[in-house]
């Protein structure tokens, strides 16, 4: 069902949703990854060198002993893979004092990350835009190479990261009646930012705005930012989330996007 309003607690559960089927699609998308979903877990694992950990937790019951038995029960699925792991809290985990529960086991606090959201009627457009930009979405393996190219430029990152994204997308599936979207800017017939649309749990999410160094500052990432809103407005979505960087956030709150909860990220490694 479509959210309609970004009313609490169901903005934030909406947020959290959507942030974490788009890491969950690792796990459904590699061809060596494994994606695991209980009433109580969601956790995905994708390799030695890819990103592994749990997603989602909210557990059942709350006593100290059933809460350490979940645990003791995740790390004894990744210790069997000899692998480090990250443990997300969100606004849905339970117990709410899970992060005292992770720290007695070795879990060390790694970074947050901040959801955002907006209405997609209200949103302020009075902002710099490039009127010189081409954005046309993706709609095969080729040109999502292209994509794949730019993410590595426009993020600094690194080859086997980017081939990741490249093989989850071409798994999972992206265009017409899919919940992936993709999409490229072209500036004088050149590929120079990029970005993605995901429709999950009601709302629009917004993720891997990029743009390379060279024509930053330009107006361009605003521009993707706004088409991708338009788009899934006209697919009937009310309300976008997504999760910014220290570099976008500025441009995000002018548009209209506002801050309504945080992921925190735990890490668990062999040896620590």
């Amino acid at each position: 069902m479509i959210l309609q309003n970004l009313a609490s607690p169901v903005i934030e559960e909406a947020i959290e949703a959507n942030l974490t089927e788009e890491l969950a699609c690792f796990g459904r998308g590699l061809p060596q990854a494994e994606l695991h979903k209980t009433p109580e877990l969601v956790w995905f694992f994708t390799g030695q060198s890819g990103p592994n950990g749990v997603l989602w937790s909210r557990f059942a019951r709350t006593d100290n002993k059933y809460v350490k038995a979940k645990i003791d029960e995740m790390l004894a699925y990744f210790k069997a893979r000899q692998v480090p792991f990250g443990w997300t809290i969100g606004p849905s985990t339970r117990p709410d004092n899970l992060a005292t529960f992770l720290e007695a086991h070795g879990f060390r606090y790694q970074d947050r990350t901040l959801g955002m959201a907006a209405d997609l009627l209200a949103l302020n457009e009075n902002i710099q835009l490039n009127q010189e930009l081409i954005i046309r979405e993706v709609e095969d393996p080729e040109t999502l190479r292209v994509l794949r190219s730019i993410e590595m430029k426009g993020f600094g990152a690194s080859a086997e990261l980017a081939q990741y994204y490249y093989d989850s997308y071409i798994n999972v599936g992206f265009g017409k009646g899919t919940p992936w979207h993709h999409y490229i800017g072209w500036l004088n017939n050149e590929p120079v930012s990029i970005a993605s649309l995901f429709f999950h749990a009601g709302v629009a999410g917004i993720y891997g705005v990029a743009t390379i160094p060279e024509v930053r500052r330009q107006g361009i990432a605003a521009t993707m930012t706004l088409h991708l809103l338009h788009e899934a407005g006209k697919q009937g979505y009310r309300v976008a989330i997504l999760s910014p960087t220290e570099m976008s956030i500025a441009i995000y709150r002018r548009i209209g996007f506002q801050e309504y909860c945080k992921l925190l990220h735990y890490r668990w490694s062999p040896g620590e």
